[in-house]
């Protein structure tokens, strides 16, 4: 399935590793620190200046090394809320009513 993220920007669903919440992402500094980290190693794809609502953290395909698979790690930024990404990807397979309830 492929998934519009904004800036006409699309992701294979099954790529996408987290998608996070910017107001989420700076109350968190260990979250901040992993963000902060991919920009520092130039993971970051897009960038929008303002009204960024939500980070994506993708795979961009695995490597082979030493008989060991290593991803690599995209970032993106967003400017669709994370719920609303959520959304857009296939929900109904996942039971997040329960996952609230708790």
């Amino acid at each position: 399935m492929i998934v519009h993220i904004g800036e006409n920007i699309s992701l294979f669903g099954e790529d996408i590793v987290a998608i996070l919440d910017v107001d989420t992402v700076l109350k968190c500094k260990e979250t901040q620190n992993f963000i902060n980290k991919l920009m520092k190693n130039d993971c970051l794809v897009n960038d929008i200046d303002k009204n960024v609502k939500s980070y994506i953290v993708a795979t961009e395909g695995s490597t082979i090394i030493n008989r060991k698979k290593i991803d690599r790690y995209k970032l993106y930024v967003s400017n669709i809320s994370s719920v609303s990404l959520l959304k857009r990807i296939n929900i109904d397979r996942l039971d997040w009513g329960k996952v609230n309830d708790k």
